[in-house]
């Protein structure tokens, strides 16, 4: 599947003639356009917009949903290409940096799927321009939610590879012949527009759940200006040039538009984090009033599911390929609000999981937690054991017994979380109580009501507007998991610039991890290097392990009161960025991806080398050769 920009481009001039027919399901996001609709003269009816926008609405899923081979929406992995979550192969990962980006499929697919999307989207609106005086207004919404949809798609790549050939039209094949790379800035001031337009047409309620309204428009157009505003403070790019004064233009942009969201939109936050996260829980009207826009696999119709839980088990109920890390999971803070190393935590290196942020527990699974595992056929619960050869188990019935490990020994055991994970699984997602976990139909979020509190906080505090309302978005998104108040725990963080800072990142982190946004984030802040200085730790060796005695001695048992991470000199980027340093105690703990490095040409992707080979003019982003 390894497109060209000119296969791509031609889908354009073309209207993306490779569009399967409806398969039955009356799923609104399921339907693609039927061929009948390409046709350069039909999108002039409320009908035949309704269903190009529904094709629209398909890419969301990444171009995976229809896949034979994977089922997986491609963009839950971004995450996984930071130090917060690693794949299974040691070494051989995106995230760790010892991969040639030039001829990496992944690069190439992306690239490929997200122009294909904007394809897809161009194909209806320029059909329909002609017409659009004489649409109705269900029709012109229909127009609007496919713009939003487009710069949704162009923020991602805007992100991953900076500058960019920007479509809006189809395009001739003599244009393709030196079709430039027009500059990120200028791209995003478009896509700003496009959905200020948008968002005026656009009603704050949606008619049906999962289509797009104002909030969804004003929530991407506050996030990429609030990218964008990053990228201008802090560069994009290897050597990127910096600019403060459009910066504080962008960041403006960022907290009004989100401000708008906050006050007008009638969103608010789920009671409950958890039910964000599962199918029961997402039916649930106040887990709608929080969901803002995300990928549909249920609901409507037949029924339709992805792989994304089915990589991400325990090997003693399924398959694994996915796992957090140390350093996401000593980003938590304790529960009366300290950092893990600061006096008066409370941490205890020994039971490292007590008295933690809520949320930490519902996004990783750690040693000894009951997980329960559900493939349909086999409903079971367990409990998470790194060090024995066997492990407690509970049938549905609660009738208790031991099995054998096959997370720590066995024919599998060399894909689990034991040994090649670094001893946690992820819990987000993946509770296995309401459906199987092999076919899931959970829906997967592309953005919510919390992340727009973070990104008014956040947008204020680059202005150095630090004020009671910034304060307030940050501390309701806390008080959902009843974490105390950022000046409760901290008074110094008032009007602090850089204490603040540090906050609203650290509740993006715990708050947002898994859902496509701390891959980007590492980037727009620049915490590349010192987040890939160390390779990933985990769990702590046990010692005096003696099989044929049947001793096997739990590591955390083990673990001293010294065990806690620094978090570099006070004042420092590491110390504002909650990185963690485990250097002094390293030979301690479970390690793995020890060539894990960072170069600065990593913070936008490459042009894959595939589409400069079509399409030599473009120049290659600096770094990465010619």
């Amino acid at each position: 599947m390894k497109k060209t920009i000119k296969n791509i481009s031609f889908k354009f001039l073309a209207g993306v003639m490779v569009l399967a027919l409806g398969t039955g399901c009356s799923d609104y996001l399921d339907k693609e356009p039927m061929s009948d609709y390409l046709s350069s003269d039909f999108y002039n009816s409320e009908g035949a917009i309704e269903q190009g926008a529904n094709g629209c609405y398909q890419r969301l899923k990444m171009d995976h949903s229809n896949s034979s081979s994977s089922n997986i929406p491609l963009a839950i992995l971004w995450d996984m290409y930071t130090p917060f979550g690693i794949e299974r192969a040691d070494n051989s990962s995106v995230g760790v940096g010892n991969v040639d980006l030039r001829s990496n499929y992944t690069n190439e697919f992306i690239w490929a799927t997200l122009f294909t999307s904007v394809a897809r989207c161009n194909t209806v609106l320029d059909g329909a321009a002609p017409y659009y005086n004489k649409l109705n207004d269900n029709a012109k919404k229909y127009l609007a939610e496919i713009q939003v949809l487009r710069a949704h798609f162009y923020i991602q790549m805007v992100s991953l590879w900076g500058d960019l050939p920007y479509f809006k039209s189809a395009v001739t094949p003599e244009q393709l012949k030196s079709v430039p790379r027009t500059p990120w800035s200028e791209i995003v001031d478009d896509l700003i527009l496009d959905l200020d337009d948008a968002a005026n047409v656009l009603s704050w309620n949606a008619t049906k759940w999962g289509r797009i309204d104002k909030s969804v428009a004003l929530g991407l157009k506050a996030r990429i200006a609030l990218y964008a505003g990053s990228w201008s403070k802090f560069g994009h790019g290897r050597d990127a040039v910096k600019n403060e004064a459009k910066a504080t233009v962008y960041f403006q942009q960022a907290a009004d538009a989100a401000w708008k969201i906050i006050n007008e939109s009638g969103r608010d936050l789920a009671p409950n984090f958890g039910d964000l996260f599962t199918r029961a829980g997402q039916l649930k009207a106040d887990v709608k009033k929080e969901t803002m826009l995300f990928m549909m696999f249920s609901d409507f119709g037949d029924k339709s599911s992805h792989y994304m839980s089915l990589g991400e088990q325990c090997r003693m109920i399924g398959q694994s390929g996915r796992f957090p890390t140390q350093q996401l999971v000593d980003t938590y803070e304790m529960k009366n609000g300290k950092r893990i190393d600061e006096p008066g935590s409370g941490y205890n290196p020994a039971k490292p999981f007590i008295s933690r942020d809520p949320r930490l527990k519902e996004t990783v699974y750690t040693h000894q937690d009951t997980i329960i595992g559900n493939t349909g056929a086999n409903k079971m619960k367990f409990l998470m054991e790194l060090y024995k050869p066997t492990v407690k188990s509970w049938d549905e019935e609660g009738n208790e017994k031991m099995l054998d490990n096959k997370d720590y020994s066995g024919a599998v055991a060399a894909y689990g979380y034991v040994q090649s994970g670094v001893g946690f699984a992820w819990k987000k997602y993946n509770h296995y109580d309401d459906e199987s976990s092999a076919v899931p139909t959970y829906n997967i979020h592309l953005m919510r009501f919390a992340e727009i509190l973070l990104i008014y906080a956040e947008a204020k505090i680059e202005l150095n507007e630090i004020d009671a309302t910034v304060v307030g978005a940050i501390d309701r998104v806390r008080a959902r998991v009843n974490m105390p108040g950022i000046l409760q725990v901290d008074p110094t963080r008032e009007g602090n610039q850089a204490k603040m800072r540090q906050i609203v990142r650290r509740e993006r982190k715990v708050e947002l991890i898994k859902e496509s946004l701390v891959f980007f984030d590492m980037r727009r802040w620049r915490t590349g290097e010192i987040q890939n200085a160390e390779p990933t730790y985990g769990y702590p060796l046990p010692q005096g392990v003696n099989p044929s005695a049947g001793i096997y001695p739990d590591g955390y048992e083990q673990a001293t009161p010294d065990m806690v991470p620094t978090y570099g000199e006070a004042g420092s980027e590491r110390d504002l960025n909650d990185i963690a340093l485990y250097a002094a105690f390293a030979d301690k703990l479970r390690k793995r991806d020890v060539s894990r490095s960072w170069n600065n040409i990593f913070y936008v992707w490459p042009i894959p080398q595939t589409e400069r080979n079509k399409a030599p003019w473009l120049e290659q982003n600096p770094g990465y050769g010619e």
